[in-house]
Order: C-alpha cells, then structure tokens, then sequence
C-alpha cells in the first residue's frame, strides 16, 4: 500500500479545522474527564449496584432528552448553514416554544408511569422527576453551543464547556466528601450543574439577541420537518446504550451494570477526540462541500482515510494503558471489568469512523433515510445482544457493542455514498490498493 501518511496528516492538521479542533478537544477532554477524575472516589465511596444506579439515570436522561428536544437543536443547526436563513432568533424562539410544550407532557408522563419506570430502571421516582427537566435545560445549552458553532467562536464553546465541567467535578466533591452523600450527591451535582447552565444559557442567548419567543407557522414547519425525523435515528443510537444496562441490569444485577458503566468510561477516552474533532469538522465540511470542486472532495477523502489509521493507532494505545486506569483509578471492590474493556474499544474505532461519514447524509438534507438506517440497526441489537449473552455471558454486552457498532459504520458509509457522491474508490485506485 503505497500510502504517505506524514502528507495526509498535513493535509489532515496544518488548517483553520485544526485549530478549532484542538479547542473542541480540549474542552471534550475536560469535559468527559468528570467520570475519570472522579473515579478514584466514585468507586471507593459506592457500591458497584449504587454506580450502577447512577449509570441507569444517565442512561435515562439520554432517551428523554430525545423526546423532549425533538431533536430541534439539529434543525437550528442547519437553519444557520441555509442560504436564506431568515429570522434565525425568531426560528430559536419558535424551537424553544416547541420543545417547552413537549416537556410539559412528557413531565406529566413521568409522574403518571413513573412507578412503572421506576420497577424497570432501579432508579427511584424521587429522582426521575428531575430527568424531564435536566433534558429541557440540555436543550437550552445546546442552543448556546449551536450558536458558538456557527460563528466559529471555539473559545466561547470551550470556556463554557469547561466552566460547567469544573463546576459539576466541584459540586460532586463537596457532596460526597464534605456533606458525606453517597450516589445521591453525584444525582444532585448532575441536577444542579445542567439548571444552572441551562439558566446561564438563556441568559447569554438573550442578551446576544438569539432568542426572539415568537411562533411562526413556516420555522414550526421547517423544524419539526428537519427534526422529528431525527427522533428514529436518535431512538437507534440511544438503543446502543440502554440495551446494554437494561440487560445487565435485569439478568446479571446492577453490580455488572456498574463494572459495565465503569469500563465503558474509561473506553471513551478515545470518543472524546472522535466527538470534539466532528463537533469542529461538520460544518468545515459544510463549507467545502458547498464549493462542489472534485479537488476539494478528493483531499476530503485522503484525509477521511488517514484518519481511520490514526484512530486506529490511538485506540491500540488505549488499549495499551487500559489495565494502567483501572489499577489508578478504580476501586478495589469493581471486579470483572477486564471482559469488557477490549470490545468496547473497539466498538469506539468504529464510532469515530461513523462520525466521518455520516455527515454527508446530513448535508444531502436526506436524514429520515440515516433515521431508518440507525433504528434498524438499533433494533437489530437487541436480539445480537442476547445471543451474544447465550453465548459469552456477561462478556457478550461489549462483543455486541462492537459488532453493531461496525454495522452502523458499514451501512452508513455505503449509504452516504449514494446520497451524495465523493471519490472513495478512486483514492485507493490511486494508491494501488485497488
């Protein structure tokens, strides 16, 4: 294979893409390194089944805010990048409208089937309460970051991400170590941290003149348009996760479920650079796919694929000083985390794969079909999953992890493929490799 890497990763870093990217980085690492940093106490002063049950909440979270937001946080990205963008404040404004009236019901859905959610979970209606509003304020947040984005204003992005991070690790250690709670103080550090920001959110969309609450029949149209279809592709992703701790949960207890929750923290690592370089490359691609140069869309590709080497690289490493975290930072008590680690890995080079390909589905505007793609897919896990637990026990959680994380990958890039054409055999014919 007659491949130049050191050119690639030239093409890849010497750009305005990279150094956003290294801001977007930095603040996903500080960001995602909440779970790490706090590990060392998490998994000292609880029990496997009580990190267990604040891994069950979080997983929650994630299905709510699906439904809650509607995915509308997507629709104002996109609104931004239209050419005739229109009133984007009044188009916020008519978002946030939305996104209220919907958890306004799914709250009272909460307290009308929340015992029953509460049985399945093992997560209390005490604090299934909060889940409805923590994924409003999420939604907020979103909007904020939405905006930095846009304006390629990465230090805002950054220092916002940061602030809330810190604030949460801050909360977190004074609940636990001076208040003396338990899994509740991480549950309230967590409530407190997303009102607070979410308030602080509004406040700076506000004062930026980016919200304008008014509801305008043609943004209610263009929103739910772009984000209700979404909803199925985002239903597909959320079954990655809750699949995974529902199973372990029912079968094997909420002690796995917790020695699950801790080895996928520390697999995430590598999702931390995938997420933050994707969050700066959507919408550089954007703007280079807007030039509609062939020459543009081969360099495109040459750096497409030196990325998957250097990820590829990356997650070796990770692999590498796996055993090293877990001695560092987790307790003594979280046994059996060693069956997961390998797989879940694994599963995260395939993610980071899918994040480069699936943002030209996004830019052919054809997201109901990534929708229908991602929900299969989603669907096809659960039965993988048990099978995988027939016939590797608690190990098959991350063996299926890993296996429908390369079909999401393979389906998605075949489909982008023929939404929207770029030169992906051509570069490897060029190369010799075909």
């Amino acid at each position: 294979m007659n491949l130049n890497l050191k050119y690639y990763l030239n093409i890849l870093f010497k750009s305005s893409l990279a150094r956003s990217s290294s801001i977007y980085t930095i603040a996903g690492v500080i960001n995602s390194a909440i779970p790490v940093v706090l590990m060392p106490i998490l998994t000292t002063r609880l029990t496997p089944a009580e990190y267990g049950i604040v891994a069950m909440f979080n997983t929650l979270l994630s299905i709510y805010v699906i439904f809650v937001s509607m995915n509308l946080d997507s629709a104002i990205m996109r609104k931004f990048y239209e050419k005739d963008d229109g009133d984007v404040s009044a188009y916020i404004g008519t978002s946030t409208i939305l996104v209220t009236l919907s958890f306004s019901m799914i709250f009272i859905g909460t307290v009308v089937f929340g015992q029953t959610l509460s049985t399945y979970s093992g997560v209390s209606l005490k604090w299934l309460m909060y889940i409805p509003i923590m994924a409003y304020f999420q939604f907020i947040i979103a909007i904020i970051l939405v905006v930095y984005r846009f304006n390629i204003q990465a230090q805002y992005y950054g220092l916002f991400q940061v602030l809330r991070s810190v604030s949460n690790v801050g909360i977190t250690l004074f609940l636990i170590l001076y208040v003396q709670k338990t899994y509740d103080g991480r549950l309230e550090a967590n409530i407190i941290t997303a009102v607070l920001f979410g308030l602080i959110a509004l406040w700076l969309l506000i004062r930026k003149n980016m919200i304008s609450i008014k509801f305008r029949i043609e943004d209610f149209k263009h929103a739910l348009s772009y984000g209700l279809p979404l909803i199925p592709h985002a239903i597909g992703g959320m079954l990655f996760s809750t699949i995974d701790r529902y199973y372990l949960t029912n079968y094997f207890g909420l002690e796995q479920t917790g020695n699950f929750s801790v080895a996928y923290q520390i697999g995430a690592i590598l999702s931390v650079f995938t997420m933050a370089f994707n969050t700066a490359y959507a919408p550089w691609l954007f703007e280079k796919l807007n030039l509609d140069d062939f020459a543009v869309k081969l360099k495109i590709v040459k750096f497409t694929y030196a990325y998957f080497i250097v990820l590829t690289i990356g997650a070796g490493l990770l692999l590498k000083i796996f055993p090293l975290f877990i001695a560092i930072f987790v307790g003594p008590q979280f046994t059996g985390i060693n069956i997961f680690s390998s797989f879940i890995v694994y599963g995260f080079i395939f993610q980071g794969m899918y994040f480069m390909v699936t943002n030209y589905i996004h830019y052919s505007k054809k997201t109901y079909l990534q929708a229908i793609l991602t929900l299969s897919v989603g669907l096809l896990k659960i039965p993988i999953t048990y099978y995988s637990i027939v016939l590797w026990g608690a190990a098959g959680i991350s063996i299926s992890w890993c296996i429908c994380f390369f079909l999401l990958f393979a389906s998605t890039w075949i489909l982008s493929a023929k939404v929207y054409k770029m030169p992906w055999l051509l570069l490897p014919q060029k190369l010799g490799v075909l």
